[in-house]
């Protein structure tokens, strides 16, 4: 997970700690669990993150690195298609919730899920707006692609984001929301197995074949709606 054979013992307890909440989720995650399976006191945990607290809200910047990490990916692997690549960014935000659904707590509802959001925001919070602002970006280009009929030849990357012209285009901004809200809706849903629906069994069987439906209905949305 970390790119290192040999990680520090901070990153063990880091990338551990990724896994075992993005599986278990905030209710059953223990942090002593995470110490004993490394080996270690739960003292340690205060030694390289200050508290338990502070170990969850790194975990959870860090985690959020990795998801919009894995949306660049899906879309430099898709074929060199617009709509392709679209609707592989919009697989991957849902594959992310379904692999790590603690994760999409977090991320959706850090007051419920984060010990002490309060630490949270005054560590990382700026660090994460920079991401997500980037990652909105390149929903954004996807979408000018789709519409354009092209692949943009240049990857839009911290360095190259051009974010004043994007939100100078408030029919792109808005358009850009609602892809990204009904891709959330559709990884929060998955995420937790949407408790309501799971008593009805056309809604169990039906779900894959009603997301992969919703996604062509939303990238034929996005061709149509012209900004």
């Amino acid at each position: 997970m970390c790119g290192d054979s040999s990680p520090s013992a901070r990153d063990r307890f880091l990338y551990l700690t990724i896994d075992e909440f993005g599986r278990r989720g905030p209710g059953g995650f223990k942090h002593t669990e995470v110490s004993k399976s490394l080996g270690y006191t739960s003292a340690m945990i205060n030694h390289y993150f200050g508290s338990r607290d502070g170990l969850i809200a790194e975990g959870s910047y860090t985690a959020y690195l990795i998801y919009v990490e894995d949306l660049r990916q899906a879309v430099a692997d898709a074929p060199r298609d617009p709509r392709a690549r679209l609707r592989a960014w919009m697989m991957a935000q849902i594959q992310f919730g379904q692999k790590w659904p603690g994760w999409a707590v977090a991320h959706n509802y850090p007051r419920v899920a984060l010990g002490n959001p309060l630490d949270y925001n005054d560590r990382f919070r700026e660090l994460m707006t920079v991401k997500f602002e980037l990652n909105l970006g390149r929903l954004a280009q996807l979408i000018l692609d789709v519409q354009g009929e092209k692949v943009s030849e240049i990857e839009i990357t911290e360095e190259t984001f051009d974010r004043a012209t994007y939100l100078a285009n408030s029919a792109l901004v808005d358009l850009t929301a609602s892809v990204a809200m009904s891709t959330l809706g559709s990884a929060v849903w998955f995420a937790g197995k949407h408790e309501p629906s799971q008593a009805t069994p056309e809604a169990v069987a039906l779900s894959k074949h009603v997301v992969s439906n919703h996604i062509e209905n939303v990238i034929d949305f996005v061709f149509m709606k012209r900004v």
